[in-house]
């Protein structure tokens, strides 16, 4: 068992985590004015409609902006230090950012840099990260 945090899903984002399980990255798409959002919630922030599809991201993406953590928020993080924290815009076809780690050295990561989603499995939870495509 790990000291880092595992989510604790909600009604609203139980589905979301259930696709990383499956090593599927998920946003909702409202039906009504087709805004995609993450992270999941119960109603489109443009609309409020409250009905929405489940679409799947391709994982790639590219980095939008990034930061070095040299000093970790928990004890949990701290042989992780140095590391990347990055928003990444996912792929060409969304406008949907999402924020997580990069896992490369942080002097390799670049604003621009092409990503692609990998998994890190933590207390039965997968959880999406991303690494430098090649």
């Amino acid at each position: 068992m790990s000291d880092k945090p595992v989510p604790t899903p909600s009604e609203d984002t139980a589905r979301f985590w259930e696709a990383c399980n499956e090593d599927r990255f998920v946003v909702q798409r409202c039906t009504d004015c087709g805004t995609e959002r993450f992270y999941p919630a119960a109603a489109c922030p443009n609309c409020w409609h409250t009905d929405f599809e489940e679409v799947e991201l391709d994982g790639t993406g590219t980095v939008e902006s990034f930061t070095v953590v040299h000093r970790a928020p928990t004890e949990a993080f701290e042989a992780d230090t140095p590391y990347v924290v990055a928003l990444v815009t996912m792929g060409a076809e969304t406008d949907v950012t999402v924020m997580a780690n990069v896992l490369a050295d942080p002097g390799d990561v670049s604003v621009g840099d092409s990503v692609t989603m990998t998994w890190e499995e933590r207390d039965g939870q997968q959880l999406y990260q991303f690494e430098l495509a090649e």
